[in-house]
């Protein structure tokens, strides 16, 4: 399970880089989206500075004839634009890699081990536009030629990035595109690949982000009301949702601060709405007293967060695993909830849709928890079939209903009450599984209170010990069958079950986890991997099967404290070997394989934990 099948042929890593207000996202993603309009699959990881202007900022593209799990570690192509973006990302070039800088801005190691080309990006913008403004333009002329770019598809999507703005400007940067071209020819700037011999792209692929992978699986699952503010980096998920809910007759309102929000989802939740709100680190904190009468209400709701660098204000623009504890126990005394976090761009839709269903059979709140770089990561998937989406009837209680993916897709409703059961309404009734059926405002006869203070099972407040117990203890059961249910689900493991180091990871970390084995088995050195989608409850019966016969374990993940391996050694009594990374930037590849390789040669030492 989760051997390599196939070989890749070809693989190219390209950077941008320079200063926030330079144009150079807006040149990756034009290089990006080109690159995606043939048959080849494409990802980018994005960085950049938290002000409007100045500040590091960088965009990497990968493209492959096969699908890519991560960004890569080493780039082929770098693209400077200032001598911090030089300084900041020469070491990341390969040996024999292609550097294009602006000499007027950079200079450059003579002992540098590298295809050096000095082209006057700045001078060629000005003498053409008459300013420098378009000289991410002319870089991407000059990428273009590399690469073998279609350049009439690159006109397409100049003019609707730029359209706005007039046809001068249009004209303009066909003029600056043409002429990095040109000047790239003329300064023997190699040429890589030819992109003009690839066939276009399939038309069962899209190009998209993980926050708009967010977007499209609730509105997939059924979702036709948000609620949300402005918080980087989850923002997109919302400007998303509100174009396109009214199309399918859902509604997205802002609100004037995270609290407002998740209290109209509630409402919205309360009134029979599948709903969502997206936030992050900071907005999660704010949304912690309303998860939980989320959680005593037993409605059904969906909150995305998107995690950033912190604490408070932290890093708005980079990316953390650091939401974790907070996610798991971020409550006003213990309110049960879901956690799930999503491995890449494609499983993002597919977990968002998983994180409905979950919502709505347990009536419980689930948190999904992503990162910037999955949210702002765009990438190459393939498009779920529409055919095989199916409506599961909200009275059929004992459908078993598998994880969503492409080839089906069943939608989960609430529970509703028979006829029978509104004779006597009981909203929190008391069941074996803690799930008790929810009726809509205006059913007939299923009429009750919904209040945060303690109620028996019609709704009527009752604070005595023995009803808090017994509704504790109800609402809790979700979460025992929701741990049942889960244990039935696949191993998500992958790598022979007989490898003595294993590997654990969660989130985004997946695809450079994935990566750095491959590049472990091809250096005689052979590790298993769990990577679970489910965070909270564990999937207890797994891991400990997954751990089961281990000589050394690894835990991965993207914050300072190891706030998985605390969960991993808390349940299990392990010691793992910790590989954290606290930088606002993802894990590359190497840098796991350099952990995995450092852990095969000094195996025997088991007084290791930490790396």
């Amino acid at each position: 399970m989760g051997k390599q099948k196939k070989k890749s042929k070809v693989d190219f890593i390209i950077r941008i880089a320079g200063e926030g207000g330079e144009g150079v996202i807006s040149c990756g993603e034009l290089f990006a989206k080109t690159v995606a309009r043939t048959n080849y699959h494409v990802f980018t990881f994005i960085t950049y500075p938290s002000e409007m202007r100045g500040g590091y900022s960088m965009i990497q593209i990968r493209f492959r004839d096969i699908t890519i799990y991560s960004m890569g570690s080493f780039v082929d192509c770098l693209v400077v634009f200032n001598q911090e973006a030089y300084d900041k990302s020469i070491d990341v070039l390969k040996e024999d890699g292609i550097l294009i800088y602006d000499p007027a801005s950079v200079t450059v190691d003579e002992n540098l081990k590298a295809r050096k080309y000095p082209i006057e990006i700045s001078r060629i913008s000005k003498d053409v536009l008459g300013k420098t403004l378009g000289k991410n333009v002319v870089s991407l002329g000059v990428l273009s030629y590399i690469y073998g770019l279609d350049t009439e598809k690159t006109k397409v999507l100049i003019k609707e990035r730029y359209g706005s703005k007039g046809e001068d400007v249009v004209n303009g940067n066909f003029k600056v595109l043409e002429e990095g071209r040109k000047t790239a020819s003329e300064n023997g700037v190699p040429v890589l690949f030819d992109l003009l011999d690839s066939k276009p792209a399939d038309e069962e692929y899209m190009f998209i982000s993980g926050n708009q992978a967010v977007a499209l699986g609730a509105i997939a699952a059924g979702c036709r009301f948000t609620a949300g503010y402005p918080l980087t980096p989850a923002t997109s998920i919302f400007e998303t949702l509100s174009k396109l809910l009214p199309l399918v007759g859902g509604k997205a309102i802002q609100m004037e601060d995270e609290i407002a929000a998740i209290s109209a989802i509630i409402g919205a939740s309360f009134g029979g709405e599948k709903v969502i709100t997206p936030t992050s680190g900071p907005g999660l904190q704010l949304m912690a007293e309303q998860l939980s009468l989320a959680s005593m209400l037993e409605l059904p709701l969906v909150v995305v967060d998107v995690q950033r660098g912190g604490p408070s204000t932290g890093l708005p623009t980079k990316t953390e695993q650091g939401d974790l504890k907070f996610a798991v126990y971020g409550s006003a005394g213990e309110s049960p909830r879901i956690i799930l976090a999503p491995t890449s761009v494609e499983d993002t839709f597919y977990q968002t849709i998983r994180a409905f269903n979950l919502a709505e059979k347990y009536q419980i709140p689930v948190i999904l928890l992503t990162d910037q770089s999955i949210g702002y990561r765009k990438a190459t998937v393939k498009m779920p079939d529409f055919d095989h989406i199916f409506q599961v009837d909200t009275f059929d209680r004992k459908r078993k209903v598998k994880i969503p993916k492409a080839d089906l897709i069943d939608l989960l409703q609430r529970q509703e009450p028979t006829a029978e059961e509104l004779k006597e309404y009981k909203r929190f009734k008391d069941t074996k599984t803690g799930i008790s059926p929810i009726s809509r405002p205006g059913t007939e006869g299923g009429q009750y209170i919904a209040t945060g203070l303690e109620h028996d099972e019609y709704g009527r407040t009752d604070q005595t010990p023995e009803n808090h117990l017994k509704m504790s203890k109800k609402r809790f059961k979700k979460l025992d069958t929701v741990s049942r249910a889960f244990e039935l689900n696949p191993m998500e493991t992958y790598g022979d079950p007989g490898n003595k180091i294993g590997i654990i990871g969660w989130g985004s970390t997946e695809g450079a986890i994935r990566e750095a084995r491959y590049l472990a088995e091809l250096h005689g050195v052979k590790v298993r991997h769990l990577h679970p989608h489910t965070i909270s409850p564990l999937p207890e019966r797994q891991i400990s099967m997954f751990l089961h016969r281990l000589n050394h374990l690894i835990v991965v993940e993207e914050n300072l404290t190891g706030q998985f391996a605390h969960f991993i050694k808390a349940k299990f009594g392990v010691k793992p070997i910790e590989v954290h990374k606290c930088e606002g930037t993802p894990f590359t590849p190497h840098e796991i394989y350099n952990a995995i390789m450092k852990v095969a040669r000094i195996a025997d030492e088991d007084s290791i934990t930490r790396i």
